[in-house]
């Protein structure tokens, strides 16, 4: 079995999409600390609900936050190794895979808005929370039309004690559980385009109102779906 069948059968992803991954992770590294130096001393770190700037840092976060997609891949690299169940990435189709390359790609893209705001590419309002809510919520509603395919794992997935114990409840379970990360990514996308017209804290609300109701909800599921089966068993 050569390398490249045992990543595939291990994790769900080849080992060519692992080495582009990687190889765009360093080249994104080493750009953000190449332009470092040309950096204002306080660069843009946060943005309010209008999309405007309202929180500032040092240079250096700004290759720190390129760092991160290098993070993550090394995480997402190990996770399927350790996972008890780690054979479920394999037999999930290409759910894993894309959810790396689409995670990966936008974490690089984020990571640049400081510096595209510093360079005025980016405008300094108005703008910023529209595209990562977009892109957040694009990416809740690519997990949600997979999620019904992810088998069972202690990772991945919508993994609720119940679920975890009975396949057919998992199964049940990933099929609600991806409606409802379609209607929370919807929602994010439309948030965002709704939060100028809001203060910060009643975004704030909004967001964890729009996730935890969406997670209670799975979870509820997951729990009567357990409890009906057990009524007829008896």
């Amino acid at each position: 079995m050569n390398k490249e069948t045992r990543d595939v059968r291990t994790t769900g992803v080849s080992l060519r999409v692992w080495i582009v991954l990687i190889v765009l992770c360093l080249v994104n590294v080493a750009a953000h600390l190449i332009v470092m130096p040309s950096l204002p001393a306080q660069i843009p770190t946060h943005w309010g609900a209008d999309g405007a700037v309202d929180g500032w840092g040092p240079r250096w976060m700004a290759s720190a936050l390129g760092a991160l997609p290098l993070a993550f891949l090394a995480m997402f690299y190990v996770v399927p190794r350790i996972d008890p169940k780690g054979e479920a990435y394999r037999t999930s189709g290409k759910f894993y895979q894309g959810f790396v390359i689409a995670f990966t790609l936008i974490m690089c893209a984020i990571g640049w808005l400081c510096e595209l705001t510093v360079w005025g590419i980016v405008p300094a309002r108005g703008v910023v929370n529209v595209a990562v809510s977009t892109a957040i919520g694009l990416l809740f509603v690519g997990i949600g039309n997979y999620l019904p395919r992810v088998k069972q794992n202690y990772t991945m997935g919508v993994k609720t004690p119940w679920a975890l114990a009975d396949p057919d409840n998992w199964r049940r379970t990933q099929r609600f559980g991806g409606k409802c990360f379609v209607v929370m990514g919807l929602g994010m996308v439309l948030l965002g385009l709704v939060a100028p017209l809001f203060s910060d804290s009643m975004v704030v609300v909004g967001i964890v109102v729009l996730v935890m109701g969406g997670t209670a909800a799975m979870y509820a599921y997951s729990y009567l779906v357990w409890r009906n089966a057990k009524r007829r068993s008896l």
